[in-house]
């Protein structure tokens, strides 16, 4: 029969679902070549390699006869599945922009694993790669081999595109780094690849807190409302992500409570600033091992935020103070003992900055800023007045780690203050996708 079977198989090969033709082919080869010389006729590469092992060296003669060609030997051990792994990926490696196909019918258990695992990863970065596998509709126990005219050459689907398992891990691996446009897009592909409509709700979800920690809050608002659209249709009121359904609330009122500072540029408006505070701050924390520069930029606009807003509420402004004479001599005193100069050094005040604002509203009785003494603000004023020395703002400065840190109390603490008179509940971390 097997001659027969091999001149049906160079005529007609049995391919499912369907024939394709590739330009190299890489084999797995056991004690019985017969299988591997089936897949090598169905696959039609010109180039052809097999992996045998000692033990199966013997067949290659017979291999090469029945194909009516030669084949590339690469001898493994039949256990070792890193130089499986290794010897198939240099050969995809060495045939770039080739559509090359992995057989992993024949050899041990482990080179059919090794195969298939080298095919499936392989084929994230090399998406023409396919795996092959001959099977059959019936065995015979007796003969311990296919009935003959029953065999049939299927190409694999890749069970991690098919079900976006691995995408799904790669997504959620980039939403804990905080690459949440990277993870947007893998959620939008396994959309795409598994027909899966929740999958376009974490995309969602992504893209409001790409956004949101873009500070292109109007986007996110936009995002929020989408994401809680999702979350209250029928199709998804068991989605994961209904579990934090109170907090996304939360975070979309917080997300429109700053779209409407940024428009009215109201600096009293207390929800809208606390949102905003809350969330420079976060990105400062993310920063402050990795981008200590940029960090403490984040970490200085915050705490003037809270400057600026505990000011307007005492219908004052930094950029137009309008100060008494009273208020003038209080903060020339101030800052003379702050900065450790004669009050005849310090001008007459214009504009406040952040160590002229705490000096008037210590001297209006604010009960934030009045609970820092002096000796903490002698403490603070050097870390201050380096604002605009700074590298990314005026100046040529590259803020310390130990500036970084305490600018980083000292704005967590005027926040937690300021948030703590307000009564109010604010949260920009990220919910959890599980």
């Amino acid at each position: 029969m097997w001659p027969l079977l091999l001149e049906l198989w160079r005529k007609e090969p049995q391919v499912y679902p369907l024939r394709e033709t590739f330009e190299v082919s890489i084999h797995t080869l056991g004690t019985s070549p017969e299988a591997t010389t089936l897949a090598a006729l169905g696959l039609g590469a010109d180039e052809v390699y097999v992996l045998h092992t000692p033990e199966s060296r013997r067949y290659l003669s017979q291999l090469q006869q029945d194909l009516g060609r030669e084949v590339y030997p690469i001898e493994i051990d039949k256990s070792d599945v890193t130089r499986l792994y290794r010897a198939v990926g240099e050969q995809v490696r060495k045939h770039p922009g080739k559509k090359i196909a992995l057989d992993l019918t024949s050899g041990t258990k482990a080179m059919s694993a090794g195969m298939a695992a080298a095919g499936y990863f392989l084929q994230r970065v090399h998406p023409s790669l396919r795996v092959a596998y001959v099977d059959n509709d019936a065995f015979d126990p007796a003969l311990r081999k296919p009935v003959a005219g029953t065999e049939k050459l299927i190409l694999l689907p890749n069970p991690h595109e098919v079900l976006g398992d691995l995408d799904e891990h790669l997504a959620q691996e980039f939403y804990g780094a905080r690459e949440f446009s990277k993870a947007a897009d893998r959620y939008q592909a396994l959309r795409r690849k598994t027909g899966q409509g929740h999958f376009e709700v974490y995309a969602a979800l992504c893209e409001m807190y790409q956004r949101w920690y873009a500070l292109d809050f109007e986007g996110a608002s936009s995002n929020a409302q989408r994401l809680l659209n999702f979350l209250t249709q029928d199709a998804y009121r068991n989605h994961p992500l209904n579990r934090h359904a109170q907090r996304l609330k939360e975070q979309k009122e917080g997300l429109k409570a700053i779209v409407a500072l940024l428009q009215s540029k109201n600096f009293s408006e207390q929800k809208g600033i606390l949102w905003l505070t809350a969330t420079l701050l976060q990105l400062g924390d993310e920063r402050r091992e990795r981008q200590p520069v940029s960090a403490a930029l984040y970490y200085y606009r915050a705490f003037e935020l809270l400057l600026q807003h505990r000011l307007a509420v005492r219908g004052r402004s930094d950029d137009e103070p309008n100060l008494s004479p009273e208020e003038q001599q209080h903060l020339r005193q101030a800052l003379s003992v702050w900065l450790g100069k004669p009050p005849e050094q310090i001008r007459p005040v214009q504009k406040l900055g952040l160590l002229e604002s705490i000096a008037l509203l210590c001297y209006l009785g604010d009960p934030a800023l009045s609970r820092f003494s002096d000796s903490d603000l002698r403490g603070y004023q050097g870390m201050l007045q380096s604002r605009n020395k700074s590298l990314l703002i005026h100046g040529l400065e590259v803020s310390k780690k130990g500036d970084v840190e305490r600018l980083q109390q000292f704005a967590h603490r005027l926040y937690q203050t300021t948030r703590e008179e307000a009564g109010l509940a604010v949260s920009v971390e990220p919910v959890e996708l599980v």
